[in-house]
């Protein structure tokens, strides 16, 4: 009873308050100033996946005034002291803090929902259909936003519990404030330009790997259950700060007692959340690890390869995570075959006509030792895996045809080193000559270039390209379209992007030979550095991380130059 009454008081003192109302006005209009100058800046016209990244740097400028507002409103009601007149004086101290706490819980779910409809409100406006993005928007905005801010409050009475009204405290707001800020990834980058997304270290920031990319085609936003173990874990440790720092004004050794024990278990759930955090964190935004694994590639050197039979269907089954891949032959001529498959994704048994035989494997080249030349079937049981540069989870993946997501008849690694380049680059393996017949099983399948049949897929195509993710599907004439959840007005530009591409291919294919003759029936467009892919039934074409519309000269002129380049 006592802890609904001083709910309803704090509730009513803070609406009144100036500071903590300065706060969140302060972030409404810094909100949205910064989307009226993003949305007038010619170099991010529709980047549009990116724009809620500008809550970051405001969640960091506006949490200092809520843990000023917070140390000053409780170190004031510890320095007049009146729960030291009751009896039960420490039970009071611990109300009044779960009180403050449901009300800055209570005010902070209302301006995260205030934010969530204006982005929705500025989403909608541009164009942009509705599908998954807007629920992973929300979710974006919990991460980023609403937690952090919700810690402050957790920040200012820590404060004021520890040092009270000494003057020192404003120096430690101040150093809690930078050091565990959303932006001290970027603040602190010398540091964390070193932190794997699987590194213990990576606990120490609750902000994005960067402040300026927060999203990705198909993939989504920079957000995962890693992250989200995370802030259960930074709000386990703050809970047990805050008790221990109330353990000077218990009165009873009983109590004490009692707190003890229950941060005792609060620390452990910390530990736990902690734990599996590290292992669940997508390495999909993590630059570090990208650089570790291109740095790998550039180690390997080709491999002798035996690639004497002819394969002549695949059964792929997803199931989770799970991968089964049965593959037929017309015929053979070795005992040990070799295949690529991307090296990340680890094998757990390799069958040849029912028995379990050996393999060895040497970077994305794995080697059969099939016991006999004659065989007709190999069964690869694996797992895919999230990795930098084909990230993976169970609901957004881009596992396209050359990403050897499969085992593939291929003497080459997925990437090779390119000496002008001096970098790694994918090798384009897909060989239009040759076609298979595949058969898929998997569920929330976005994009295939196969035909549907339920929960299964089935045709003949000489590379298989499987999507899953954010992404909008469209059908025009007789192309099936699918495109990034952020793009808008789609169905507007697509005819004159069609039309484009039509009359480009012509005219390339008129002047020299390419693997396609006519611009395939399933188009798949992204925004990301992926390589773009042609086939004879599909091509995946990448804007490169251009900020400009699809349908957008600048774009539409490089056209030629990467169709040629990916033929």
């Amino acid at each position: 009873m006592r802890l609904k009454k001083l709910y309803f008081f704090y509730f009513r003192y803070i609406l009144r308050n100036k500071l903590y109302l300065c706060a969140s006005i302060t972030f409404i209009l810094l909100l949205g100033t910064r989307i009226i100058i993003y949305m007038n800046t010619w170099f991010a016209q529709e980047n549009y996946g990116d724009l809620p990244a500008e809550i970051v740097i405001i969640t960091q400028i506006v949490s200092i005034l809520y843990i000023v507002y917070f140390y000053q409103s409780f170190s004031n009601e510890l320095k007049f002291g009146v729960h030291t007149f009751f009896v039960d004086g420490y039970k009071i101290i611990l109300e009044k803090l779960t009180a403050l706490l449901l009300v800055h819980l209570s005010l902070q779910i209302m301006l995260l929902l205030i934010v969530y409809m204006t982005f929705t409100a500025v989403y909608i406006f541009v164009g942009i259909e509705f599908s998954s993005i807007y629920v992973s928007l929300f979710r974006f905005l919990i991460d980023y936003m609403f937690f952090p801010l919700l810690f402050t409050c957790f920040i200012g009475l820590i404060i004021a519990l520890i040092f009270g009204a000494n003057k020192v405290s404003i120096f430690f707001i101040i150093i809690v404030w930078f050091l565990s800020g959303v932006i001290n990834q970027e603040v602190f980058s010398s540091f964390f330009e070193t932190v794997g997304a699987n590194d213990w270290k990576n606990l120490l920031s609750i902000g994005p790997n960067s402040i300026y990319s927060v999203y990705q085609s198909y993939i989504g936003f920079n957000v995962d259950s890693g992250l989200e173990l995370k802030l259960l874990a930074w709000f386990l440790l703050l809970i047990s700060i805050l008790l221990v720092s109330s353990l000077k004004w218990t009165i009873l050794q009983r109590e004490k007692k009692i707190i003890l024990s229950i941060v005792t278990g609060l620390i452990i759930g910390c530990i736990g959340f902690g734990f599996l955090s590290v292992h669940k964190n997508s390495l999909a935004f993590n630059s570090v690890d990208e650089m570790k694994e291109t740095e790998r590639y550039e180690e390997l050197h080709s491999v002798d390869t035996n690639l004497h039979y002819k394969i002549h269907t695949y059964d792929i089954t997803i199931d989770g995570d799970d991968v089964r891949t049965e593959i037929e032959f017309d015929h053979t001529a070795t005992n040990s075959p070799s295949f690529q498959l991307y090296y990340a994704y680890p094998v757990q048994k390799v069958m040849v006509d029912g028995t379990k035989v050996s393999y060895a494997r040497e970077g994305d080249i794995i080697h059969i030792n099939s016991g006999t030349d004659k065989f007709k079937k190999i069964t690869f049981y694996y797992k895919l895996t999230d990795t930098a540069l084909i990230p993976y989870s169970k609901n957004s993946t881009i596992l396209l045809a050359n990403h050897g997501w499969y085992p593939k008849k291929n003497c080459k690694h997925i990437f090779e080193k390119d000496a002008y380049l001096g970098t790694v680059q994918r090798t384009n393996d897909v060989k239009v000559n040759e076609a298979y017949y595949f058969t898929l099983t998997a569920d929330d399948v976005l994009f295939t270039n196969i035909d549907s049949a339920g929960r299964n897929y089935k045709g003949k195509t000489s590379g298989l390209s499987l999507i899953k993710g954010e992404g909008n599907q469209l059908k025009y004439k007789n192309y099936d379209i699918v495109y990034p959840a952020d793009w808008p007005n789609m169905p507007k530009r697509i005819e004159e992007v069609t039309n484009r591409l039509e009359s480009i291919l012509s005219e390339i294919y008129i002047l020299a030979p390419m693997k396609v003759n006519a611009l395939p029936s399933k188009l798949v467009f992204m925004n990301n550095t992926t390589p773009n892919l042609i086939n004879n039934d599909h091509l995946v074409y990448s804007t490169n991380g251009s900020t400009l519309a699809i349908n957008d000269e600048e774009v539409m002129k490089d056209f030629e130059r990467n169709l040629k380049e990916s033929s």
